[in-house]
């Protein structure tokens, strides 16, 4: 199983409206549909840091190539990122590369 970090930026007052699309009931049930049909398991965000616009992604996947070839291929992903992208100063659709990925270095269990 991979585990999978990565980073994002909103853009400067855009904060709120990356929150609100993201509370439980906003999230659209296909976008979770599909991560979880590509693989994605245990994912969690958070947003904070510097003017509370850092965004950290964690999530686990069999093979993130995989993972990322699938969501490409999907119309609810496509769709997903149009409402978002707009908001990101960088990031905002895992399958075209616009994420930034972390290299793990340690971890305790």
């Amino acid at each position: 199983m991979e585990r999978v970090m990565f980073i994002q930026w909103v853009k400067q007052g855009s904060q709120q409206a990356y929150v609100d699309a993201h509370k439980p009931g906003n999230l659209w049930p296909e976008v979770i549909g599909d991560s979880q049909s590509a693989g994605i398991s245990n994912y969690t965000g958070y947003i904070g840091g510097p003017n509370g616009r850092l965004v950290v992604g964690y999530f686990e996947t069999p093979n993130l190539a995989e993972t990322n070839a699938f969501l490409a291929k999907s119309d609810a992903n496509s769709k997903w990122a149009q409402k978002i992208v707009p908001l990101m100063e960088s990031g905002g659709d895992i399958s075209n590369g616009s994420m930034e990925f972390l290299t793990p270095i340690w971890r305790i269990e």
